[in-house]
């Protein structure tokens, strides 16, 4: 688990010191640098391995050089912000811009300082939405939709995403970075299967899975650190905000072959219990698939709260989902079950007023097996070459493939406006 970090002015260290008293008597673990002098590397570390963000709001911290970087640091990586007052300063500037509107507890109330712990506990306790994107057809554009659409949520919408390849051919690693990048992670077991298996980056004297990738190795583990996994894909000099990425590995594919119930059950609580793990670090976890009804599309189905599933305007595609339907209602319990939505992608002109439009009127709903029309998103995707999985460009940072950040091509704006607002009604749908 995280912690929350302190901003604050070195003027302001006994406020500090009680802060620190009252989240330690809660069990919330917190980081603070000694005073403003501090290594700025170091407090962006902080920052960025941070839950969320305390600014103890006083006369001298608005006008500290280092609290604003900090706020700064915090809102590129999309942290949330939770002021606290602790003077009669008058904000003004940055700070009445940035952290004025977030402002709501105070010192001069009789339980300031608790209702700022409960606020942070809610923040520290807080699981995020995750999200399996999946059809058991392949070709629909389940990549596509992995990587531009919530690389769209991202940049449009703000917080900090978690993109997990759990497709053996990990297409989505590939899509940011070039195969020798990937294969090194996969080589070092930072990768899909180290959520799975106990590996090297667990401890010295583990075994790798990738290694010894058709044993099944069921020692129980530690989730790891994301810091010691994740793939950093927005980076220095992106626009900002947090996208990481857990990589692909093809060693995963063994789990298909694998016959032994007792020790894949284990296996997958391993998984499951990595991923809870990381649902307090993020705002958001998709899932990226392999179009297959296997042990990891068990494992995607039974961690995620929604299953977003592309399809094209076409039968092929439909039979798809109506087999991903069938694989949640039998083999996922009640209980572990996630909600169903469909998003038509690569839609053209003369299909939009076919295919869609019937499924739409209910047309299909028998051919499904459930109400379509109902699960339809309102939002679709265009067909469009922009909207195709490009290999990386040598050199080239990972967030320029995202087509929201993109300067490549003409037309590119109807097709970030139609990224954006799929985007928001998933996010919609969560919210509610």
């Amino acid at each position: 688990m995280s912690h929350v970090y302190i901003s604050h002015s070195a003027k302001d260290f006994d406020a500090l010191l009680a802060l620190h008293e009252a989240l330690r008597a809660a069990a919330i673990p917190d980081w603070y640098v000694p005073n403003d002098g501090a290594s700025r590397d170091m407090a962006n570390q902080s920052i960025d391995d941070a839950f969320a963000m305390i600014v103890l709001v006083s006369a001298s911290s608005v006008r500290s050089k280092a609290v604003r970087q900090d706020v700064e640091r915090a809102k590129t990586r999309g942290l949330k912000l939770i002021p606290y007052q602790i003077d009669k300063a008058r904000l003004n500037g940055f700070f009445k811009h940035e952290v004025l509107p977030h402002l709501r507890l105070s010192s001069t109330t009789p339980d300031g300082l608790q209702q700022l712990v409960n606020e942070t506990r809610q923040a520290y306790k807080r699981k995020c939405p995750v999200l399996a994107v999946m059809n058991l057809k392949g070709g629909v554009g389940k990549t596509t939709v992995s990587s531009q659409v919530f690389g769209a949520w991202q940049g449009a919408l703000g917080g900090r995403i978690l993109l997990v390849d759990l497709d053996p051919q990990y297409n989505l690693t590939q899509t940011f970075f070039e195969m020798d990048v990937a294969d090194a992670s996969a080589a070092a077991d930072k990768s899909v299967i180290s959520l799975f298996e106990k590996s090297r980056i667990h401890a010295r004297d583990a075994t790798s899975p990738g290694e010894s990738w058709l044993t099944l190795s069921t020692d129980p583990f530690a989730p790891v650190p994301k810091e010691k996994l994740v793939h950093d894909l927005m980076g220095d000099g992106s626009p900002g905000g947090r996208l990481d990425l857990i990589s692909g590995q093809f060693e995963i594919s063994k789990y298909a072959f694998a016959t032994d119930a007792v020790s894949l059950a284990r296996i997958k609580e391993h998984f499951l219990q990595s991923i809870e793990r990381y649902r307090s670090d993020y705002d958001l976890i998709v899932f990226d698939t392999n179009p297959n009804a296997t042990f990891l599309t068990r494992c995607a189905l039974e961690a995620a709260d929604r299953v977003l599933a592309p399809m094209h305007a076409d039968i092929y595609s439909l039979r798809g989902v109506r087999l991903l339907n069938q694989v949640i209602r039998e083999q996922i319990a009640p209980e572990h079950r996630p909600d169903l939505s469909v998003m038509f992608n690569a839609v053209g002109r003369s299909e939009q007023s076919t295919f869609e439009a019937d499924a739409r009127n209910g047309a299909y709903n028998s051919k499904a097996g459930f109400d379509l029309a109902a699960s339809l998103l309102r939002a679709a995707l265009p067909r469009s070459g922009h909207l195709q999985v490009k290999a990386p460009r040598e050199g080239e940072p990972a967030w320029k493939q995202l087509t929201i950040h993109s300067g490549r091509g003409g037309g590119l704006k109807p097709i970030r406006e139609s990224l954006k607002t799929v985007a928001l009604e998933l996010k919609m749908l969560f919210e509610a």
